[in-house]
């Protein structure tokens, strides 16, 4: 058993992804895409034992060890290949086209995002049929 099955990762990012607010036109769109970056704040807000666990800081990046939000993009990723539609979670990627600056703050107000030089995976519940 992967830890990622140990700490229920699954069940825990469907319930986060349950728990964020719908978006205003939800009704014609479906659940709102949040990024990897967001889900990793919320999932470590509502289960701050995931990160304790994995042993992880919330970002990481090239001058650190890998973070949460890695973990989970790799993670997700690699899920969403394997088992495509039959996997509850769903993603797609905001182009970097044109886009110079993406903010995103996590607690305490510090850059969880920079200027993103690079596609950003977005991440929802799949709609159900």
């Amino acid at each position: 058993m992967t830890l990622w099955e140990k700490l229920g990762m699954d069940d825990k990012l469907v319930k986060v992804l349950k728990e964020i607010p719908p978006g205003p036109d939800a009704a014609e769109f479906g659940q709102a895409y949040v990024t990897i970056h967001q889900l990793a704040v919320e999932l470590d807000q509502r289960f701050p034992e995931v990160r304790t666990q994995l042993d992880v800081p919330l970002g990481g990046g090239a001058t650190r060890h890998a973070g949460l939000v890695e973990l989970l993009g790799k993670e997700l990723v690699d899920k969403i290949k394997r088992y495509g539609d039959v996997y509850p979670i769903e993603a797609a990627q905001l182009s970097s086209v044109r886009f110079r600056e993406l903010r995103l703050r996590g607690p305490g107000g510090r850059d969880l995002v920079g200027a993103s030089k690079k596609d950003l995976p977005l991440i929802r519940l799949r709609p159900k049929d």
